[in-house]
């Protein structure tokens, strides 16, 4: 874990310290992704592709259902 601290300018910009940027893997030109979670500033490399970097998050959900069976009640309830 890398722990550093930045310092607000009157512009409101910051400099990411070198540990972050490092350990982000960030460079001059790179966009990041600021996320708020209940009064924090999560700082995150923001991906080439939300669809990609997404892909198979939470698939342990559907671990224990018949998907089939699922969508075909789904279906049926929209009738």
């Amino acid at each position: 874990m890398v722990t550093a601290t930045a310092k607000v300018s009157r512009k409101n910009q910051i400099v990411l310290p070198k540990e972050v940027r490092e350990q982000l893997g960030v460079k001059a030109g790179d966009n990041l992704l600021f996320v708020v979670r209940e009064g924090e500033i999560i700082v995150r490399a923001r991906p080439a592709s939300f669809t990609k970097a997404m892909r198979g998050l939470h698939k342990q959900v559907w671990d224990e259902i018949d998907v089939d069976r699922w969508l075909a009640e789904e279906r049926k309830s929209w009738e």
